[in-house]
C-alpha cells in the first residue's frame, strides 16, 4: 500500500511517499503441544520489517499461504475475520501514525492497538527464576533432577553476572541479545574458568529460557535465537582391562569400600548411570530371547527405555544383592550421596594404585569403549543398550584404544608373514 502525504511550506508544496506491505505467515517452527503455529503479521515499511503476533494459532495444514487465510472449516470464519480487522485497524494505525509524524514502531503500533496500555517490561532474572519454578514442579516426571540443578547453577551465575557486569540485581529480557551471550560467555570461561563446552551449556540454558519467554508472549521474539553455540568433542576416559582386572583383585576390609567396589563393577559391566543403578528393582530384570536374564529400563536422565543382557560378572554381583523373598519395587542397591560416594571412589582409586580419576561417569564409559566397542560389539548396539536418543552421542566413545590397534595390527602382521 502507498500513502502520499503532501506538507505545505510557505514557497513550495513537496510530497512524501510511504510504500508498505502487511502479510500474514505462520511461525511453523514454533509449534505448540496441540499442533498449532502461531500466526503472525510481518509489517514491510520502506525496507524495514517488522514482526506482530496475532495471538491467533492453527493447524499448518489448515493455513492457505497464497491467500494468507485459514482455510475453510469450523473455526475459518471467525479466525479470517479477526485477521481482517487486524489488517484493517493496523493500516489505519500506520496512516495516523504517519500523518502526525510520529514513529511507526512495533511499540507504538501495539501501544495504539491496545488502548494506549503498556505492556510489562520482564527482566531476564525474573523470566528464569519463573521457568526454573514451572521446571522443578516436572523433576521426577519429564526431567531430571540433575537438569533442574543445572539451571540453578546458570541462574547463580546470571545473577553474578549482571551484578557484576551491568551494576543491577536484574536486566530487561529486550537487552538479552548476541552481545549479552558474548559477554557472559567470556565471563564465564575467564572469571568462572568454565572451559569451552562447560560455557555453551549455560548459554544453551539461557537460549531455552529467551524461547519459553517468547512462548509466553513475555517478548516479541527470541533474539538470541540464532545465536551459534560450537562444542569441543571430549575426550572419554576409560579403564582398560588390566585396570578393571586390578579392581577384581583389590582386597577391601572395608565392608562400605567393598559395596562400592561391587557398584563400580556393576556400572561397568552395564553401563548403568549412577542415577539409574539408584532405580534399578528386580522389576526391571527379566528373562530374556536366549534364556538368560535381562535388564529393561528407562534412563531417569532422559527417560530412553533401554535394554541389555547382564553378562556374567554382574549376574554375580547381583545375586549377592537378590534376596528371598522378594519385595517388589524395592531398589537392589543401596546407595549413598553423590559427596560420600565421590569421597570412597578417591580412597579405592587411590588404594587400587590407578592415575585416573574416579568418577560415576568414568564407569559408564568403561562400558561403552572398552567393554563393548573394543570388543567388537557394533556401534547401533552399544548405543541401545546405552538408551542414547542418537547414534553420535555413541560415537563419542567409539575412539580407538591401543590395545585394539595393538591386536588388529598383530592379526595383519600375521597375514603378511
Amino acid at each position: 500500500m502507498v500513502l502520499y502525504h503532501l506538507p505545505r511550506s510557505k514557497n513550495k508544496v513537496s510530497m512524501q511517499i510511504l510504500d508498505y506491505k502487511l502479510n500474514y505467515y505462520i511461525r511453523t517452527y514454533r509449534i505448540n503441544s496441540s499442533g498449532e503455529a502461531p500466526i503472525y503479521l510481518k509489517i514491510l515499511i520502506q525496507e524495514r520489517k517488522m514482526e506482530l503476533s496475532t495471538k491467533q494459532f492453527i493447524k499448518p495444514e489448515d493455513w492457505d499461504p497464497i491467500n494468507e487465510l485459514v482455510k475453510e472449516g469450523i473455526t475459518s470464519v471467525s479466525k479470517n475475520q479477526i485477521l481482517g480487522k487486524l489488517k484493517v485497524d493496523l493500516r489505519q494505525v500506520i496512516t495516523n501514525l504517519y500523518m502526525s509524524g510520529q514513529e511507526i514502531s512495533i511499540a507504538n503500533i501495539k501501544d495504539i492497538l491496545g488502548g494506549g496500555q503498556t505492556k510489562k517490561d520482564y527482566g531476564l532474572i525474573e523470566v528464569v527464576e519463573e521457568h526454573n519454578g514451572q521446571f522443578e514442579k516436572q523433576v521426577g516426571v519429564l526431567y531430571s533432577y540433575g537438569s533442574y540443578k543445572n539451571y540453578k547453577t546458570s541462574l547463580s551465575f546470571l545473577k553474578e553476572f549482571i551484578r557484576s557486569e551491568y551494576k543491577t540485581a536484574d536486566l530487561p529480557l529486550k537487552k538479552v541479545n548476541h552481545k549479552f551471550c558474548e559477554r557472559f560467555f567470556i565471563w564465564l570461561t575467564t572469571i568462572k574458568s568454565c572451559n569451552q563446552n562447560g560455557a555453551g551449556k549455560h548459554i544453551q540454558r539461557l537460549k531455552k529460557i529467551t524461547n519459553y519467554a517468547f512462548m509466553m508472549s513475555y517478548v516479541e521474539d527470541n533474539p538470541i535465537r540464532s545465536y551459534k553455540l560450537s562444542f569441543r568433542t571430549p575426550m572419554r576416559e576409560a579403564l582398560t582391562w588390566e585396570e578393571i582386572g586390578v579392581l577384581h583383585k583389590l582386597k577391601l576390609v572395608n565392608p562400605t569400600l567393598d559395596h562400592i567396589r561391587n557398584l563400580v563393577l556393576f556400572q561397568i559391566y552395564t553401563g548403568l548411570a549412577y542415577a539409574d543403578i539408584k532405580a534399578l528393582s528386580t522389576e526391571h530384570l527379566y528373562k530374556g530371547v536366549n534364556g538368560g536374564i535381562w535388564l529393561k529400563m528407562e534412563r531417569t536422565k532422559t527417560h530412553n527405555t533401554f535394554t541389555l543382557p547382564i553378562l556374567k560378572p554382574a549376574q554375580l554381583i547381583l545375586d549377592q544383592y537378590i534376596t528371598q523373598p522378594l519385595v517388589i519395587n524395592a531398589p537392589i542397591f543401596k546407595v549413598m550421596s553423590n559427596q560420600k560416594m565421590n569421597n570412597n571412589l578417591k580412597l579405592i582409586q587411590q588404594m587400587a594404585g590407578i592415575s585416573k580419576r574416579f568418577h560415576t561417569h568414568l564407569f559408564r564409559h568403561t562400558f561403552a569403549s572398552t567393554v563393548t566397542l573394543q570388543s567388537g560389539i557394533p556401534l547401533e548396539t552399544v548405543s541401545k543398550m546405552l538408551g542414547h536418543s542418537k547414534i553420535t552421542m555413541t560415537q563419542i566413545y567409539a575412539r580407538v584404544g591401543e590395545m585394539k590397534i595393538a591386536t588388529d595390527m598383530k592379526q595383519l602382521t600375521k597375514k603378511l608373514n
